[in-house]
């Protein structure tokens, strides 16, 4: 495992460093929303000024005017993918001030060079909300968001984004993250419709295909007890001899759904939790549901909780 950074200024710095290196330009922190202008770009409306002063020693209005349009249009464009950055930035340098360490080991520059170079068309404030906390993120803790991950969202819209949150908000998680897709009738009433799975499916968010299931199985012919998280919950099975076979109907998050998800933070429905817990007990008589709230989730992935805290559906 990888040495850790403590908050004492560390995660801006690590920050600064991925942007400066990315942009190829020293990123200024005075204010948190200041990047120069890349070098390139500067060295285009440099190229402009000169043609334009040729022109004008030409005495060709007609051409001094056709550059001093493009030179208007260059400048727009990358002031407004400079505020773009800035907002982005900004963004992700407020969710690293509540981090209270991040990995020592470096972000990659290719990908901090493919985040900038997507991230400085991002206008809506909705997707550079997400871009923002994506950039935080891999900050914390490098290869947690993939470039594939980055070319999906590049073309997904703030509809899509805030559909996928709103679906998100009812994914479990056991070996994959997923949705109940049980008793469908009855999802509706959370809004987990079909055509919404669908535009999240189109969107890359779900994989594709038909439902697929995930299955518990009693293991050495005795009562086999399971675990699945819900949120900030603990959700345990208690599954009996009798039920050789338990299956739950389910959608998987594809790839980049998971890496999203992660950035979510999901409030539990128990009424949902309740909805599955009858689904699954109507399989077995003697099948027992319960859940507990997480009290904390270490860096290796174990739960802690209060065994004697579970409350059963």
């Amino acid at each position: 495992m990888d040495s850790l950074v403590k908050i004492d200024g560390k995660p801006i710095e690590k920050l600064i460093e991925v942007i400066s290196n990315a942009i190829g330009t020293l990123y200024e922190p005075r204010q948190l929303v200041r990047i120069a202008r890349a070098e390139a770009e500067a060295e285009r409306i440099k190229a402009i000024e000169g043609a334009k002063t040729k022109a004008l020693l030409a005495n060709d209005e007609g051409r001094y005017a056709e550059l001093t349009a493009i030179e208007k249009r260059v400048v727009a464009k990358e002031l407004k993918r400079q505020n773009n950055i800035n907002n982005v930035v900004t963004i992700a340098s407020q969710s690293l001030k509540e981090e209270k360490e991040v990995s020592s080991e470096p972000v990659n520059p290719d990908w901090a060079t493919r985040f900038f170079d997507i991230a400085q068309d991002i206008s809506d404030e909705t997707m550079q909300d997400l871009w923002g906390r994506i950039l935080a993120g891999e900050v914390k803790q490098p290869q947690s968001y993939s470039l594939r991950t980055l070319d999906v969202l590049r073309n997904i819209t703030s509809e899509e984004a805030q559909l996928f949150e709103e679906i998100a908000n009812y994914t479990l998680y056991s070996g994959n993250y997923f949705i109940f897709n049980g008793a469908s009738n009855k999802l509706e009433h959370f809004g987990i419709a079909y055509y919404k799975i669908a535009q999240l499916i189109e969107a890359g968010l779900i994989q594709s295909g038909s439902t697929v299931s995930h299955h518990f199985y009693v293991q050495n012919g005795q009562t086999t007890t399971h675990y699945m998280s819900y949120g900030n919950l603990l959700i345990k099975i208690e599954q009996p001899i009798s039920m050789a076979d338990l299956s739950l109907p389910i959608y998987i998050l594809s790839t980049m759904g998971r890496e999203i998800y992660q950035l979510l933070k999901s409030e539990p429905n128990y009424e949902y939790l309740s909805l599955i817990a009858q689904y699954i007990k109507k399989k077995d008589k003697d099948l027992k549901v319960f859940y507990t709230p997480i009290l904390e989730i270490e860096p290796n992935g174990d739960i802690q909780y209060d065994n004697d805290a579970f409350v059963e559906l």
